[in-house]
């Protein structure tokens, strides 16, 4: 479990109130990850939302064999403060990516899904606050690849000259 100081400054649980955060607080574990540990796997089942305390994550797929992708190509990089592992609110609540530590050390925040979402049923008002959040997550994702591929095509057409 993670200190309520700590908590507080946590962008995604932002508006909520001192008994709110105690009861978010009980869903939640800090975990210490090293370079190129994995924190979860593409495919498994997303029990699971994550946020970055300390260092680096970054999110790619796993070749079939199993190995990871190559470090220099991942396909999304999360640094301290931000939230990923929004697939355990999404069917078919699975993760679409595996996730690496890329720092030299990591210090993440696991919050175990279906005690969050037992949360939500209890109190809306947490749930409200912490969905809008993750929905700003996946807007910001979205926007970044959607400016990604347009960089790509604008480069393979200019080279296409």
């Amino acid at each position: 479990m993670i200190g309520l100081e700590l908590l507080r400054e946590i962008e995604a649980f932002k508006g909520l109130d001192d008994n709110q955060l105690v009861a978010v607080q009980k869903c939640t574990e800090k975990i210490e990850f090293q370079r190129g540990d994995r924190l979860f796997a593409e495919g498994a089942d997303a029990n699971h939302l994550w946020i970055v305390l300390d260092g680096e994550v970054i999110l790619r797929y796993d070749r079939s064999e199993g190995r990871p992708n190559s470090s220099a190509d991942p396909i999304s990089f999360i640094s301290e403060a931000e939230l990923f592992g929004w697939s355990s609110f999404m069917p078919p609540y699975q993760y679409r990516l595996s996730a690496y530590c890329a720092s030299r050390r990591c210090e993440v925040v696991k919050i175990a899904k279906d005690r969050l979402a037992k949360l939500f049923e209890k109190d809306n008002r947490i749930g409200f606050v912490m969905m809008s959040y993750i929905l700003r997550v996946i807007g910001t994702h979205f926007y970044q690849f959607r400016d990604e591929i347009a960089k790509r095509w604008g480069h393979d057409i200019m080279s296409g000259w």
